[in-house]
């Protein structure tokens, strides 16, 4: 399993909604739950990927780089940045990225793959709900 290099991403949910397309991860504002809402190429669902350590990774919103993606209460939320890190890691046969805490006890995920659905974090198995495409952009 590979870490994604650091660099600017759009971070697509792996399971796509049955009705509206590719769920990207977005940014809602300080102390916000992140949402899974339909890719508009929209700065708030830009993410700033950043090497912590040899194992762990940051997760910023483009918009707001004093923030950093934390654990909420079953959701990922936005806080002032504190070195929250994550472990982010591709699976060799190339289906995706799973992203856990750094101790890898949960996965971020989605319950359902509706648009402007909370991006959960909880124990699971890395199923496509809790598998992540992460597409880099400028």
């Amino acid at each position: 399993m590979s870490k994604p290099p650091s660099g600017t991403y759009v971070i697509v949910n792996k399971f796509p909604s049955p009705n509206d397309g590719k769920l990207a991860i977005t940014f809602n504002g300080s102390n916000q739950a992140l949402t899974a809402n339909i890719r508009t190429d929209s700065p708030a669902q830009r993410w700033i990927i950043r090497d912590y350590d040899a194992k762990t990774q940051s997760v910023t919103p483009v918009n707001a780089t004093t923030l950093q993606a934390a654990w909420g209460s079953g959701y990922v939320t936005i806080l002032p940045a504190h070195n929250y890190v994550w472990t982010i890691r591709g699976q060799d046969n190339g289906t995706g990225y799973t992203i856990q805490d750094g101790g890898v006890t949960v996965f971020w995920g989605v319950a359902v793959a509706l648009n402007n659905t909370n991006v959960t974090i909880g124990s699971g198995s890395g199923n496509d709900k809790q598998k992540w495409l992460l597409e880099r952009v400028q």
